[in-house]
């Protein structure tokens, strides 16, 4: 059994889908599991347009029709014109404007999950009848009848009771009519049959509780970069791939923001030491390979830049102390807001935190924490993460430039700056590396 999940842009187009029939083809001895994700940036266009419904914004039917033209193209490349697949795509998006003309009555977090996984559906249900059509029988299933939650929408928690058991006994007997069972990543759904998602780029994670579920031999993930590289090679000219590398340490740098792995996806492999390789689908030969192995590429000096952070800075109105029963009510507020936390400072009357931005939830925070603290915040910033680099290089790099926050730990090296403080260093980033 072999799990594979291709990202956006291993489906971003028609070429791309083309292109992983050959994959198909070398293991069609194989029982294969792939889990898929919406097409190219599509789960960004499917916000926006979530966003205009919301707020009935005369702009959501050119935004809709955007996507419909995104979709129909791509079928329009691989499909004859009188292919059943045209008339299951106008029902899947006759079905979503349904949910979005719903949305406005409803929670923004319940209807993201009701819309924003149309996605993954679409593009599952591409590429599934592609494949088909070149003559590879497989199987479709909806994730949400497998993959079930609890209803924290956006952010739901696996069920894994349920879970292992419609995985492992109903999604194991499809492999009895054909060898390539055909899932989504991103999205689950309740008991009752609500659908949920589990996380922004979760898709890596519904993979790995497949893989986990189905007992695999192994776990890989399809990307357009050849592994996982120890810094961005836009801005670090001698980027390594490390080619071996450990749960532990792989878990560690998606934490700090390295954006080639969900956070989540290692412990349901590390439970059941299932090998996770990370691989170029333009040059599948290339690829990094995350097991228990502690020797490993580890060490390597890594480098990792989050942009888009914000600064959140909070004291007591009360000059009393920041102390742990108020750590926790703002910590929860942050859960509940959706606000993915990177970094946590304190002092007795402050508490800084660093968090991805949240823009249409930012209003609704700040209106939460200014009733009992006082507030302050920046937005527009980087945060740069070094993870084994032992001495004090980085720092000296930043003696002319504004240092927002800065922490340092045995193995991490962590500084907050304004965005674009990069741009001048990219060269003497390069090296140290």
């Amino acid at each position: 059994m072999l799990v594979y999940k291709f990202g956006g842009a291993s489906v971003k187009d028609a070429d791309s889908i083309r292109s992983l029939l050959p994959i198909i083809e070398k293991q069609k001895s194989e029982k294969l599991v792939f889990v898929i994700s919406a097409m190219g940036k599509m789960t960004n266009a499917f916000e926006i347009l979530l966003e205009l419904y919301r707020k009935d914004d005369s702009d959501k039917q050119n935004q809709l029709n955007q996507i419909k033209s995104f979709h129909f193209n791509i079928i329009g490349e691989l499909f004859e014109n009188d292919h059943s697949v045209h008339e299951e795509i106008n029902h899947c998006f006759d079905q979503l404007e349904a949910k979005l003309l719903q949305s406005a009555k409803e929670s923004y977090d319940f209807s993201y999950d009701q819309t924003v996984g149309y996605g993954e559906l679409l593009s599952s249900l591409i590429l599934s009848e592609f494949i088909n059509n070149c003559g590879t029988k497989n199987c479709r299933f909806d994730a949400s009848e497998f993959l079930i939650t609890n209803d924290k929408y956006r952010d739901a928690g696996v069920d894994w009771t349920r879970t292992k058991e419609k995985i492992s006994v109903k999604l194991a007997e499809a492999f009895v009519n054909c060898n390539l069972v055909i899932t989504q990543g991103f999205i689950g759904g309740t008991i009752e049959g609500l659908r949920t998602t589990i996380g922004r780029e979760g898709s890596d994670y519904s993979a790995a509780i497949f893989a986990h579920c189905l007992n695999a031999s192994e776990l890989t993930v399809w990307k357009d970069v050849p592994g996982i590289l120890n810094a961005d090679p836009k801005l670090f000219a001698n980027a390594k791939i490390l080619k071996h590398i450990s749960y532990h340490e792989t878990i560690e740098l998606a934490f700090y923001g390295a954006s080639v792995i969900h956070p989540r996806t290692l412990q349901p492999l590390k439970a059941k030491q299932i090998p996770l390789y990370i691989r170029s689908y333009a040059d599948p030969k290339i690829a990094s390979l995350i097991d228990e192995n502690s020797k490993s590429d580890g060490e390597i000096p890594s480098f990792i830049i989050k942009e888009n952070q914000i600064l959140f800075t909070i004291a007591s109105r009360d000059f009393t102390f920041i102390d742990a029963e108020k750590l926790t009510q703002i910590l929860k507020l942050f859960s509940i807001y959706h606000f993915h936390i990177r970094l946590i400072q304190n002092s007795a009357l402050n508490f800084s935190l660093i968090t991805d931005e949240n823009p249409l939830q930012l209003e609704e925070i700040l209106k939460q924490l200014q009733t009992d603290y006082i507030v302050k915040y920046n937005r527009n910033l980087s945060l740069l993460t070094v993870r084994h680099l032992l001495n004090d290089s980085v720092s000296k790099l930043f003696s002319d430039t504004e240092v927002l926050l800065e922490m340092h730990s045995r193995l991490t090296q962590q500084f907050v700056l304004h965005s674009g403080s990069f741009n001048d260093k990219m060269l003497t980033l390069n090296t140290i590396v």
